[in-house]
């Protein structure tokens, strides 16, 4: 018979279970899809409701106002569970509230979120009311405690219905291998075998070769294509011919009823037909709306399979990854009279490696519970520093399929990370390439500075040493294990004076770095002050602070720090070679701890080298800095390149033959001069191909004249009061854009019991929610504002009229003091015009962008920083912006003129 499960949801005033109350209880109890009973009660907490959970859930203070307290329900919930195992979507955030109050710490949970994570990798959303959709749930998640319980139930039953689906074998395997652990979802597939009856067959590697035996076809089968063959000199792309197919009455307006010509997108197309014939490089900028992504894919594809020359696409996004491998290239597959093949690619460490799993599957240690859980997938990926290669005798290898179909495809996508760390290692994961376009390149900077950075904290570090002397879990501990099951006296004997060396050593290491960080804390605290402050703190290390007398003790700190990393990584290289000639042995989990060996030296000599040159070796090319962290607390050392262009110069630019590089802000006080320097590409041509949106009659800008300027003592008041102003006059439908946590944290504790005394929901960042929820919730609401920061200044695509206005609180220049801004604004005459000023332009151009995304959408931007007129540099800022209607005048006018504008 079935298990008797719980499905449980609690509404909450916040997010802390020790701080927040429980508003609402919803229970079911149930077998299977039989409802057995259900629970449901108000709680009174004793306290104000916020006004944005009344908005979330529709519970009102009349509510709870005589409903019994939590104490006085404890009884009957728990009467009502028992020990039943309980079911919920995120059901630890509700088992947190209900053991915070001693209930329920012994009965097993079952997480829907971590089922469908597992069963349905595809589903995009995760949230309750997605998955209820997915999976055609027609009870609604409302938010409210009994109704989400009962989504909860049905959406148990249908993921559960979906691994039912799964090859019994595959259930059966890991049923077997979840016994020994800890796993919440343990018990499911132990029942789910149950069901299947009992397979003798030993079946997960099976599973996995099967899987990738099959002719999986993207486009075109992989194991039918063929390497591609250049041709060389390569014939010259037909520009003509290709613009015909967005030309009025061309294949596009043909196949797509819809099809809107966009001269602009002809001529962005032309622009890159030429770069690959000519074999250039060029810049594009190209407005929202052009179509970017067809405009560069139609020369790509054509040149080619006409050349035999794989092209590869790069984009920062996955958004945008997505829409070019699920939307754009199976329109192009059905529209062109051109056979192609196209494929995405990742780095080595997303694919499973199957010698791997199959050597721990073999050793029975893929569910070890002594095993660190960090590095699970460690050991079962296919990273490069310990893949077989050639000696693999799987010739269904993910990794190697994936780079077999990467070599017989036409165009590549991949995102900017993989493609700069590829060059790192000297393309080892992308095929040879000669033809690149870099889409949402205005990214390309900082996504070289991100993969070129070293940051590594005294937490990480400490746990590094820790777990290699753990007395129960650690390398050490786990080498010595394993090898006295050899029986063999002689290897005991020198694996035990081997083991002891390394136990001192690991322990004295632990012991050294924490005095270095003592010295780096002190000598920060020394220069920055013992304020106490919940922002992180920063000090970039500069060849003054080298100077100073106290630096010598932190150098002297960090000598003794480096000479034992050194006798450490010394041992595991000793440890690794003993492990190598161990190999024939047959030790229970030989190639996890190889795993491990290899793992631990990599990353120690990786902070050795990073830290060394931080703290002992000036590089003038090199920003480096320590941080104070505080939530959580920590002290950790930071490297990034003080240029990136000369490294963009020598690997890509004079190795390629054509990049394009492609984004809507690329230019800089209408010019490309800027981008250019910045990546070393002086002599890169560019082109500015405009948007075929009419700004002038959808967007009306306006700038309140009154307002004071943001380093007023009453800036935030005024603008407070305008965005409530606005919000009630429009019914909502604002982004609002920030340039700092504490302003939007003001504001939105100022605006929300105000505006939600007119039914407007405030949804703010950093509240709990995750970005992709609160655009999700701000899209659906009837009338809500979103308060978001710098991740909200780009990426947000809400067309229609979920939103109308955008509102810029201040120009958005860096924070001067970061440590990288600082370094690179000292590279300038005058780093304020010649860096800070194009920087928040780029930024300024991103914002604005949010507001209009299709030809029918309307709106009004407000600019709330007044300096755009004030000051002299301000015209740059408006003249960067498409041609719209500009307005200036008063705050109090504005709400009267954005509902007019929005409703003309």
């Amino acid at each position: 018979m079935a298990r008797i499960y719980v499905s449980l949801d609690l509404e909450t005033t916040g997010l802390d279970p020790k701080t927040d109350k429980i508003i609402e209880v919803g229970a079911i109890r149930f077998r299977g899809s039989r409802v057995l009973d259900e629970y449901q009660t108000f709680v009174n907490p004793n306290r104000h409701i916020p006004s944005q959970i009344q908005q979330l859930t529709g519970i009102k203070p009349i509510d709870v106002a005589h409903a019994p307290t939590f104490p006085e329900i404890e009884e009957e919930l728990r009467s009502f569970v028992k020990d039943n195992p309980i079911i919920g979507h995120y059901i630890k955030f509700d088992l947190g509230f209900l053991r915070n109050r001693g209930l329920f710490y012994h009965n097993a949970s079952i997480d829907t979120f971590e089922i469908a994570s597992i069963l349905l990798p595809h589903a995009g959303r995760y949230s309750l009311g997605a998955l209820a959709t997915l999976l055609n749930i027609e009870e609604p998640a409302t938010h409210r405690a009994l109704d989400d319980a009962r989504v909860a139930h049905r959406l148990f039953e249908a993921l559960l219905e979906q691994a039912r689906r799964l090859d019994g074998r595959i259930i059966r395997e890991v049923a077997q291998l979840a016994t020994h652990s800890q796993w919440t979802l343990a018990p499911i597939f132990t029942d789910l075998s149950r069901e299947r009856g009992q397979y003798t067959v030993s079946a997960l590697a099976q599973q996995l070769s099967e899987k990738s035996s099959r002719k999986r076809r993207i486009f075109q089968g992989w194991d039918e294509a063929k390497t591609l063959n250049p041709i060389i000199p390569p014939k010259r792309l037909d520009v003509d011919q290709l613009a015909s197919l967005l030309e009025v009455d061309g294949k596009f307006q043909q196949y797509f009823a819809q099809f809107e010509h966009r001269p602009q997108q002809v001529m962005m197309l032309r622009g890159i037909a030429k770069a690959f014939n000519h074999s250039h490089h060029v810049a594009i900028e190209a407005g929202t709306g052009t179509g970017k992504s067809i405009a560069y894919l139609i020369p790509a594809i054509y040149w080619a399979v006409q050349n035999g020359m794989r092209v590869v696409i790069s984009t920062n996004t996955i958004n945008l990854q997505d829409q070019i491998l699920k939307k754009d290239l199976p329109d192009l597959k059905k529209i062109l009279d051109i056979d192609f093949k196209a494929v995405a690619l990742k780095g080595r460490g997303n694919y499973v490696c199957q010698w791997r799993v199959e050597q721990m599957q073999t050793k029975g240690s893929l569910f070890m519970p002594d095993f660190a859980e960090k590095l699970i997938w460690n050991q079962v990926n296919a990273n490069s520093d310990i893949c077989p290669h050639h000696k693999c005798a799987h010739e269904g290898c993910f990794f190697a399929q994936a780079r077999h179909a990467a070599e017989t495809a036409h165009v590549i996508v991949v995102n900017h990370a993989l493609l700069l760390a590829d060059i790192a290692v000297n393309n080892r994961v992308i095929p040879e390439y000669y033809y690149l376009i870099i889409d949402e390149a205005h990214h390309l900077e900082n996504s070289i500075t991100n993969q070129l950075s070293f940051s590594a904290g005294k937490k990480y570090i400490t746990q590094l040493f820790n777990d290699l002397g753990n007395k129960k879990k650690g390398l050490f501990k786990r080498t010595d294990k394993q090898i006295k099951q050899t029986g063999q006296i002689d290897i005991i004997n020198k694996a035990n004076s081997f083991m002891y060396q390394a136990k001192q050593v690991s322990d004295k290491a632990s012991r050294v770095w924490e005095n270095l960080f003592q010295e780096l804390e002190i000598f920060i605290k020394q220069r920055i002050g013992r304020i106490k402050s919940k922002y992180d703190q920063k000090l970039r290390i500069t060849a003054q602070l080298r100077g100073e007398p106290a630096w010598n003790n932190l150098e002297y700190a960090w000598e003794n720090a480096n000479t034992i990393l050194t006798d450490l990584i010394k041992l595991i290289k000793e440890l690794g070679k003993l492990w190598e000639e161990l190999d024939t042995q047959d030790i229970d989990g030989w190639e996890g701890t190889m795993t491990m060996i290899i793992d631990y030296r990599t990353q120690l000599t990786e902070i050795q080298t990073n830290v060394n040159a931080i703290l002992s070796e000036e590089d003038k090319d090199l920003i480096t800095w320590a941080t104070l962290a505080q939530q959580p607390q920590d002290i950790s050392l930071h490297a990034a390149p003080l240029h990136v262009g000369p490294l963009m110069r020598t690997h890509l630019f004079e190795t390629k033959d054509s990049i394009v590089m492609t984004s809507a802000t690329i230019r800089t006080d209408n010019s490309f001069e800027y981008f250019k320097e910045r990546l070393s590409g002086w002599d890169i041509k560019d082109l500015a191909v405009g948007s075929p949106f009419d700004y002038k009659q959808s967007t009306l800008i306006y700038i309140p004249t009154d307002i004071p300027e943001p380093n007023s003592p009453h800036f935030q008041h005024t603008f407070n009061t305008t965005l409530v102003d606005l919000a009630i006059a429009i019914g909502g439908r604002i982004l609002v854009l920030f340039t700092s946590y504490s302003q939007l944290r003001g504001t939105a504790q100022y605006v929300q019991p105000i505006l939600a005394n007119h039914d407007i929901f405030t949804y703010q960042q950093g509240a709990g929610a995750s970005r992709r929820q609160l655009l999700e919730n701000f899209k659906k609401a009837d009338k809500a504002i979103l308060l978001g920061t710098r991740s909200f200044w780009e990426g947000v695509d809400i067309p229609g009229p979920s939103l109308s206005c955008v509102m810029i609180a201040k120009i958005p220049f860096a924070v001067p003091n970061d440590p990288i801004v600082q370094a690179r604004s000292e590279t300038f005459d005058n780093p304020f015009v010649q860096y800070s000023i194009p920087e928040a332009i780029l930024q300024f151009q991103q914002g604005f962008g949010r507001l209009i995304r299709t030809r029918t959408d309307r709106g009004v931007v407000v600019i709330m920083d007044r300096r755009v007129i004030s000051k002299s540099y301000g015209h740059v800022f408006l003249e960067s912006l498409p041609t719209a209607t500009l307005k200036k005048g008063v705050t109090t006018d504005l709400p009267d003129i954005a509902a007019r504008w929005i409703n003309m």
